[in-house]
Parts: C-alpha cells; structure tokens; sequence
C-alpha cells in the first residue's frame, strides 16, 4: 500500500537531492507546485552542468549547492527536512567507480 503525494502533504519540508538534474528539478518543480517548502542539494557536477547553476532550477525553492558525500552538508541540507527525495546521481559514464557507489548510495553516510 503506497502513501500517495497529497498524504504525505503534512510534510511540509522536503529536501531533493539532484534537483539541479533531469529528474530531480521535475520532482522539485512537483513539490513546489503541491505547496511544499522545497531545499534543492546539488552539486553541480561540471561534466553534467557545464555552464554552472541551470536556468530551469525552481525559483520558488532553496538551492543548496554542496556535495552530499561531505558530511557536514549532508547536516546543514537536512535541518527542518521531513522527507528526502534521493534523485541525485554520478553517471555510469564516468570513470570514478569510488565516487559512482558514494553518490547514488546514501547507505555509506547513514552508518558513518
């Protein structure tokens, strides 16, 4: 049995981590309209934004750029979060394998 959106619409804060990205900025821009408080956290990743910050980023929610495999980022980005929607990613085209499984995987942080 699945929580639909207007359920879990009591969580008034969510953070969306890749909201700079594809799916993330749709999930975002979604959030926003649905009259959530939105916290993007991304990166910017240069081999995906070469020309910095996208002009499609909500502007009706915080943009946060860090890195979520910091720590203290990852602290700062969940103060007063209810919910987080993971989106962000490190693609497979990349040759980082480390830096591929600390992106698309939160489990590393949660245990650290």
């Amino acid at each position: 049995m699945g929580t639909t959106l207007p359920a879990m619409k009591r969580r008034q804060r969510a953070l969306v981590t890749g909201g700079a990205g594809l799916i993330g900025s749709h999930v975002a821009d979604l959030l926003v309209r649905e009259g959530w408080r939105v916290r993007i956290l991304d990166n910017l990743e240069p081999n995906t934004h070469r020309r910095g910050k996208p002009a499609w980023i909500n502007r009706d929610a915080e943009f946060v750029h860090g890195d979520l495999r910091d720590r203290a980022t990852i602290e700062n980005a969940l103060s007063d979060i209810d919910i987080v929607f993971h989106q962000a990613a490190y693609g497979g085209y990349m040759p980082e394998m480390a830096k591929y499984v600390q992106v698309n995987s939160l489990r590393h942080r949660a245990n650290a």
